[in-house]
């Protein structure tokens, strides 16, 4: 366990910055005064949604698979 978290934790200090690709990049640079960084801005928060979805639906299953065995009311397999 110790193990896996060190190399986690030595991954995300070795790693650099993303770069945007190309298409991404120049529509950014081609919008006008200011709409860029609400471009950029909502690149971002559309990015936060798609890695924090497949987490929440964890969660999420496993908060109604722990509260169906305290309950007992999880069936046999």
């Amino acid at each position: 366990m110790r193990s896996t978290i060190g190399a986690l934790m030595l991954a995300a200090m070795l790693s650099t910055a993303a770069h945007a690709c190309p298409n991404c990049k120049e529509a950014v640079g081609a919008q006008p005064n200011g709409e860029g960084q609400r471009l950029a801005s909502g690149y971002a928060k559309s990015i936060y949604l798609m890695m924090g979805m497949p987490m929440l639906l964890l969660a999420t299953g496993a908060y109604v698979v722990t509260r169906a065995a305290r309950r007992g009311t999880l069936p046999e397999l």
